[in-house]
Formats: C-alpha cells, sequence, structure tokens
C-alpha cells in the first residue's frame, strides 16, 4: 500500500455522548458479527431497562466498542442508527478520514484484539476494561481513503465465500449429529432391560461438582496446566477436554475437582437444547478440573457401562425428561438439580449387554464420528484463514489490487 501511515485511533475518532434518545431502535454488539439490531437475533435474552434515556445515539459509521469485551474483539463500526447501552463507547470518526468499511475490518483484526488485551485493565479478565485513554494512544495502519475502500472491497468478497463454506459444513455437522442420534437410538430400542423403575441414582456411588474461578479465556492442556472445563464440555456426547479455561497463576487448584477416566460429566447449566448433555472422560488429565457448571458422576463398575448409561441419557426421551425438568428465566442459561439429574429413568440390561450394545453403536457411528471431525476441522481451518486473511489485508501483506 503506497500511502500507509500508521495513526493513532485518538486522531481519527472522537467519543460521542449524545444521548436522550429513547424512540431510537436498540443495537447490540456482538464479537462475530459486530453492530447489529438487537431484534435481528433470537438468542440475545439480555433485558432492556424500561428507561433507556441514558443510551448513547449510534450514528452510521461510528464505532461502538464494549469496554467489557473489547479485548475479545467486541466491538465494530455500525451500519446501523440506534442506541446502545451507556456503559460502552461510541466513537464518531473525523470527517473524511476513515472508511468505515475497512476500519470495520482493521479494528476486528488479530492484531488489534492483541493491543486491546494488553491496554485492558483489572485484577481479573472478568474484570477487564478498555478505556478510550488507552485505547486511544493504538496506532492502525491507516492507507489512503481509496486504498482502504479496495481493501474493504477485496475482504467482502473472499470473506463473504469463507463465511458460505462455514455455514455449509456447520449445516452438514448438525445432520451428522441427527444421523448420529438416530443410530444409537435404534441400537438402544433393541436392548431389554432387567427390571424397570430404576432410577440413576440407583447405580451412582459418587458425585463431584466443581468450582468456577475467574479465569482466562484461552485453553489449557489439562495435564501439565491447570484449567477448568467449560459448560460445552459434554457437548454431543463426547468428552471434550480442550473446553476449558487457564486458571491463572494467583489462583490456588483444587485437586479434589479433577476430572478421572471413566467418570461421566453432565452439564447442569447450558441452553435448553444442550442442559444435561453428557459424556465419558476418556483420558487422564491431571490438571483438569471440573466447573461448577458440570457434575461428575461415578457409576457402580458392576451394574453400568457409563457410556451406554451416556447414551441413554441423550436419547430423545431423556432429553425431553431434562427440558421439562429445566428451570431459569433465560433461555440462553437453563439448570437442573442434581436431585432432578439422579432421579432421571435408567432401565439397565445386564453389564455384557450394555457393552455389547456400545460396541455395536461405536462400530455404526464410527464413520459418522470421522465425519463429524473432519467437518469441524475445515470450519476451524476455514475461521483461522478468515482471520489471517484479514490482518494479511490491513497491514499490507498482501497487494489487494493485484489479488482482485
Amino acid at each position: 500500500m503506497t500511502g500507509t501511515r500508521h495513526i493513532r485511533l485518538k486522531y481519527l475518532y472522537v467519543p460521542s455522548g449524545e444521548a436522550n434518545r429513547p424512540d431510537e431502535e436498540v443495537l447490540s454488539v456482538y464479537r462475530d458479527h459486530g453492530v447489529i439490531p438487537k431484534s435481528s437475533r433470537a438468542d440475545n435474552f439480555n433485558k432492556t431497562p424500561e428507561n433507556v434515556e441514558r443510551y448513547l445515539l449510534v450514528r452510521p459509521g461510528d464505532l461502538v466498542v464494549n469496554r467489557m469485551k473489547a479485548w475479545q474483539g467486541s466491538l465494530g463500526v455500525s451500519e446501523y442508527r440506534g442506541i446502545v447501552s451507556g456503559d460502552y463507547e461510541v466513537l464518531r470518526p473525523v470527517p473524511g478520514s476513515v472508511s468505515g468499511r475497512y476500519m470495520h475490518y482493521a479494528l476486528r483484526s488479530r492484531h488489534m484484539v492483541g493491543e486491546y488485551r494488553v491496554r485492558s485493565t483489572g485484577i481479573r479478565p472478568s474484570q477487564w476494561r478498555l478505556y478510550w485513554d488507552q485505547m486511544g494512544d493504538i496506532r492502525i495502519p491507516l492507507p489512503t481513503l481509496d486504498e482502504q475502500e479496495w481493501i474493504a472491497n477485496y475482504l467482502d468478497r473472499e470473506t463473504t465465500q469463507i463465511d458460505t463454506l462455514i455455514k455449509e459444513q456447520q449445516l452438514l455437522v448438525d445432520l451428522l449429529r441427527e444421523r448420529r442420534g438416530a443410530v444409537s437410538t435404534a441400537v438402544l430400542s433393541s436392548v431389554v432391560p432387567l427390571t424397570t423403575g430404576q432410577r440413576l441414582k440407583h447405580v451412582v456411588t459418587g458425585v463431584t461438582q466443581g468450582w468456577s474461578p475467574q479465569c482466562y479465556p484461552w485453553p489449557a492442556d489439562g495435564v501439565e496446566t491447570w484449567a477448568v472445563l467449560k459448560a460445552g464440555a459434554a457437548n454431543g456426547g463426547v468428552f471434550r477436554p480442550d473446553e476449558n479455561k487457564e486458571l491463572p497463576k494467583d489462583q490456588a487448584p483444587r485437586p479434589d475437582r479433577v476430572v478421572r477416566r471413566g467418570q461421566l460429566v453432565i452439564s447442569r447449566a447450558n441452553t435448553r437444547d444442550l442442559l444435561g448433555s453428557a459424556a465419558v472422560v476418556e483420558g487422564d488429565f491431571p490438571c483438569l478440573m471440573l466447573s461448577d457448571k458440570l457434575y461428575a458422576l461415578d457409576l457402580d463398575k458392576e451394574t453400568a457401562d457409563p457410556r451406554y448409561v451416556a447414551t441413554v441419557l441423550g436419547t430423545p426421551r431423556l432429553r425431553g425428561l431434562i427440558e421439562v425438568e429445566a428451570t431459569g428465566a433465560s433461555h440462553s442459561m437453563q439448570n437442573i438439580s442434581l436431585e432432578d439429574i439422579l432421579n432421571l429413568p435408567m432401565d439397565l440390561p445386564s453389564l455384557d449387554v450394555q457393552r455389547q450394545a456400545v460396541s455395536r453403536m461405536r462400530e455404526q457411528i464410527a464413520r459418522i464420528d470421522v465425519l463429524i471431525t473432519e467437518s469441524e476441522r475445515v470450519i476451524q481451518l476455514s475461521q483461522e484463514r478468515r482471520a489471517a486473511l484479514i490482518t494479511a489485508a490491513v497491514t499490507g501483506q498482501i497487494d489487494v489490487r493485484q489479488e482482485g
């Protein structure tokens, strides 16, 4: 880029305190989507207060920053007019200085998000805040206005193609998971239990619940570095040890909360469709602890195979019972009590029959699991490519005029 300079943000934007516009549409700021109307998302359950007079007015082209989550990339240049919480920062561009589309990409690039993290203040991640005094000193690569538009056009085109691929792969994953569930249900339906009326509590020998200290947002290995599992560690009936957050060095770990091989991990707090997700710990993770959103159950080894029990908990019948017992005002975070989990019906055949059923299910779903893993890998690589492409374009590592 021929005319690229590195300019401090405080010379490109000015804080705006324009408020008292209660009739304007409420906007939200998402890490993945930027600034959009709150009403456009069905998964936003944050309640807007009745009095929004202190909400700040956002005009198209304004930069909106969630001070509490800027270090995660929760900011963007708005295409919409509306209002946002007074806890956010609304920054108005200096006329004639920037292209809003270019700045949207540049300000959300990996390099810039790293800058926000460094400049955020607070003792723990949940308390980190990015204030304009610190943010305004960050330098951003700024080519000429014409070059900014070239870069924005290039990234619009390229990221649209990548986003389409990601959506297609996610749809495939959803269909494969449905197929996986159907196979498991078919195998279970052919099994005859020894007795009826049995509850899960009759085969549970021990229960561990975790804790939720303030952690870093990035994962640790759980083997040599202490970490706390997230609620999604059991999603999809598969134990995901990488779904964790690293424990800060100043936090004393709790070895009594470490998950153990063979335990049945169940999500006690999650979205309604994922609440009660269960998976078996398959491996040793001496530094991986439960969060308070998870239970770990030890089962009677003489009567219950944890892999079989996890499969039963994922069937439509048990899923329906779990949803009936779910409580919580927000769809995005439902809860189920330990008592309700332990009282779920669990009519089991003999241990040998359970193991045979598990073996049959694993044989039939092995190929499905391979396809799911491959598609999830494509999604991950596509997301990484998208982020790398944006960074390369806005930092001048690629000449978008030649690429175009």
